[in-house]
């Protein structure tokens, strides 16, 4: 997908797998990304704020990381593609043009055909061809064959038989058992908004917040929290890019070095 493309391209991520989303979309967009609990069946949600423009990307806790990672690809999928936009966004749980339009981002941002190509060679795909795209690029066995398909390396027979496998059993099969649960127990837990949570920092520091919220996001108790930011001193004036002041946009600006 052209989008999908085009953001790689624009930010030179060439045809790797791209590590930690939240990060990346941070860094990359301005974007905050959070994980928090919630039902299994909400896998993710976008909300924008009409007024600033300011953008917020909530995804739910799951043991399972390939689709947590997904799910952000995809609410990634809606902002870039403009749906956001759109005089009614999409409803979640309906396959919509723009649900599917954003599936397919998810799996060309995440696993570029040409990545796949440039891995696979022509010829018997097999678990663990499909293994070693699952582990380096993040993606469940259901995209992973999807791609393959797509890239002409199977047919759609194979995509049935291959689709079904879960991360977990091919990195139990294939070697990197420890990696998987590494990614797993980072998806179960929840995330905060880094841009958010760093302005709270500072807001604490400066008397605006109490810390009991702090406290809570980053599972820390508060006394414990209270010793670790004072031993930093002088050097937590550092912490935060925007001065905190109650005019303030909450997330600060919505891209690197954006004056809009």
């Amino acid at each position: 997908m052209e989008a999908a493309a085009a953001f790689r391209a624009e930010h030179d991520l060439g045809s790797d797998g791209l590590g930690d989303l939240f990060t990346l979309i941070q860094a990359t967009l301005g974007i905050d990304v959070m994980s928090v609990f919630a039902e299994e069946s909400a896998h993710g949600l976008t909300m924008l704020d009409p007024s600033t423009g300011r953008i917020v990307i909530a995804v739910a806790t799951t043991p399972h990381p390939m689709r947590q990672r997904s799910s952000v690809a995809h609410e990634l999928g809606h902002v870039l593609l403009g749906h956001l936009e759109l005089p009614e966004p999409p409803v979640p749980g309906q396959r919509s043009p723009q649900e599917i339009q954003a599936d397919a981002f998810a799996r060309h941002v995440l696993l570029p055909l040409e990545s796949v190509r440039e891995r696979i060679r022509p010829g018997a795909v097999g678990e663990r061809e499909l293994s070693s795209l699952v582990q380096e690029f993040g993606v469940s066995a259901h995209i992973a064959a999807i791609q393959l398909r797509d890239a002409s390396l199977i047919d759609d027979d194979a995509v049935q038989s291959l689709k079904g496998l879960s991360a977990h059993a091919l990195s139990l099969r294939h070697g990197w058992l420890d990696q998987h649960a590494a990614l797993a127990r980072s998806s179960e837990s929840p995330r905060a908004p880094q841009r958010l949570i760093a302005r709270a920092v500072r807001g604490v520091q400066e008397g605006v917040l109490g810390i009991s919220e702090l406290a809570r996001w980053y599972d820390r108790g508060v006394e414990e929290l209270e010793q670790e930011l004072s031993a930093f001193g002088d050097e937590s004036e550092s912490i935060g890019d925007v001065p905190w002041g109650v005019d303030e946009p909450l997330f600060g600006d919505p891209r690197p070095g954006d004056d809009g």
